[in-house]
């Protein structure tokens, strides 16, 4: 019985590691510069050369071809398949990784078009060339995000000031009519 069992248990890791391998995204480090000072994070803009092939080996895309440029992203803002945001995220400027990209982390049942078939594995090798990091203090965000509280300030204090304005007149012709008042018993 025992033995039974720890048969079962074996094959169930054996399948569940299997299994784990299959749905999960593979990153094996090919190359890591040993100055690391910066790794990339969500919300920087990275440049990325890299080469993406089938699991058959029949390579599908590559930035090296023909002088193209490494393409820029932002990591975390989705314009890239979701194996990519997760593979490049905690890479330094010059290392290199070959990502092993599951279905659902590349272009799922859909595929594209001739070019990549549904449901395929993709392999892309990857080396992070350049990150650029957003400033702590994006102006422009600021901006937005201060600009309709501060007009709402400016309104109250205005309105304030307005009814301030009526109350002392108020007061002033309130007092005006009791002297008048008073002037007139008299």
């Amino acid at each position: 019985m025992l033995l039974f069992l720890v048969l079962c248990g074996s094959a169930f890791l054996v399948n569940n590691s299997e299994g784990k391998r299959k749905n999960d995204l593979e990153i094996v480090v090919e190359h890591k510069p040993e100055n690391c000072n910066r790794k990339a994070r969500i919300g920087d803009t990275v440049a990325v050369h890299y080469t993406g092939a089938l699991e058959n080996g029949r390579v599908f895309d590559s930035s090296l071809v023909q002088g193209r440029e490494p393409i820029q992203f932002e990591l975390g803002k989705n314009r890239v398949i979701k194996g990519w945001e997760e593979g490049i995220k905690g890479m330094c400027v010059g290392e290199k990784r070959k990502l092993i990209i599951p279905p659902h982390l590349g272009y799922g049942k859909q595929g594209v078009s001739n070019v990549i078939p549904p449901e395929s594995y993709l392999i892309f090798t990857t080396e992070l060339m350049d990150i650029k990091t957003k400033p702590f203090l994006d102006l422009r965000s600021l901006f937005q995000v201060i600009t309709w509280p501060a007009i709402g300030l400016v309104l109250a204090y205005y309105l304030y000031q307005r009814f301030k304005e009526q109350s002392k007149n108020q007061d002033k012709k309130s007092k005006d009519r009791k002297d008048h008042k008073k002037g007139k018993r008299k």
